[in-house]
């Protein structure tokens, strides 16, 4: 029991750390809500390795794992547009956001507990390389 109640804790304060440093969360239902109901969707950008995209991925998903580095390689067309930064278990995620809210991006989220939890509540994926380009 103790074990789980500390790993409970490391999670969630993982989370409140990367919130009290101004990353905003994005939790696997409201991306799907916003997927669904939203006119403008959010620019997807999945900075994952190519083989963990290869096995599940959210369709319109930009694989860009260089932006853990290189957050200012990062443009837009629409900076009005928000963005939304997915890893596989939300630890690379928002480190990704926060470099990319110093780049001068406003409106970034880090999806919260990532592909993981993404597909855990519900959410669609696909499968395969990302597209050319």
């Amino acid at each position: 029991m103790f074990w789980v109640i500390a790993f409970l804790l490391v999670v969630v304060g993982w989370d409140a750390g990367w919130v009290a440093a101004g990353v905003k969360p994005m939790f696997p239902w409201q991306l799907r809500k916003h997927l669904a109901e939203s006119k403008l969707d959010p620019v997807l950008i999945d900075v994952r390795t190519p083989a963990e995209y290869r096995l599940f991925h959210i369709a319109g998903a930009r694989l860009r794992p260089d932006l853990l580095l290189r957050p200012g390689a990062l443009e837009l067309e629409d900076p009005l547009r928000p963005v939304v930064v997915i890893c596989m278990t939300g630890h690379r995620s928002p480190v990704a956001a926060h470099r990319l809210g110093k780049h001068g991006i406003r409106n970034v989220y880090n999806l919260t507990w990532g592909m993981l939890g993404w597909k855990l509540f519900g959410g669609k994926t696909l499968t395969g390389d990302p597209p050319a380009g």
